[in-house]
């Protein structure tokens, strides 16, 4: 274990800085905490807007990607097949999701030990009041357990917002949009109310930034339907490159008796 405290320490360090330049700013270390969260989102911003624009597109694609779960119905095989070739050959990674969250993770548990630090060096030299916030002590447990279950509702938000109409059923989907943030809710019940302060704030940039998103996909998916009408109107207008005329025939006066 010393040997991922020693490879974290520098990160440790830096995150140090980052708090207490904005503590020295705004001086309180809560509200320090929620701007480091800000940073580190907006230093991962093109990650960020890269993985948006793949998740658009997966979206965009989710139809053609049903077809494809239709027509090869139990052979998972070739569905997995199948489904890579069509993400290889539309340039789609659906993995890119995962990698803001890989990148936030050293960052973490780096800021895990840097509150662990700080609370043995506060209650080591009396300065127990400098972590305060709100109701919480940063450098322990929230007494009163709001912070865990603010994060767990937050996660399930943020989960639902994530989304699609192929994912939204079955219990893989149940596990990750409940199951998931339960477990995570049961973990941090333990952990430092600081940690709990970045991890809250990040699901509700999460959440803000999804919604965003989705107003997005919505908008390209309108505009694509749209389009697709269009050419489908055309189509049935014209037939084999030769345009069809349509008679409308006059109706007959009926006659006064």
């Amino acid at each position: 274990m010393d040997w991922l405290i020693n490879l974290l320490r520098p990160i440790e360090n830096v995150l140090g800085y980052i708090i207490e330049f904005f503590y020295n700013w705004i001086p309180s270390y809560g509200i320090a905490i929620m701007l480091l969260t800000i940073t580190v989102r907006i230093i991962l911003l093109p990650l960020t807007i890269s993985q948006t624009k793949s998740m658009a597109k997966m979206q965009m694609l989710q139809p053609e990607l049903k077809e494809i779960q239709q027509k090869y119905k139990g052979d998972q095989q070739r569905i997995q097949q199948e489904t890579m070739e069509f993400y290889k050959k539309n340039n789609v990674n659906p993995l890119s999701g995962c990698l803001p969250l890989i990148l936030q993770m050293p960052v973490f548990f780096a800021l895990f030990q840097l509150l662990r630090d700080l609370g043995v060096n506060a209650f080591g030299g009396g300065a127990q009041t400098l972590y305060k916030f709100l109701w919480l002590d940063l450098t322990t447990k929230d007494p009163f357990y709001v912070l865990p279950i603010l994060m767990v509702v937050t996660m399930i938000i943020s989960s639902k917002l994530t989304q699609t109409d192929a994912t939204k059923t079955g219990m893989s989907a149940v596990l990750m949009t409940y199951g998931l943030p339960l477990v995570f809710g049961f973990i941090s019940f333990r952990m430092q109310s600081g940690i709990l302060v970045y991890w809250v704030t990040t699901n509700l940039w999460s959440i803000g930034q999804q919604w965003i998103v989705n107003k997005m996909i919505k908008k390209e998916k309108d505009k694509a339907e749209k389009k697709k009408k269009l050419t489908k109107e055309a189509e049935s207008v014209s037939g084999n490159g030769k345009e069809e005329k349509v008679i409308i025939k006059p109706k007959k006066k009926k006659r006064r008796k």
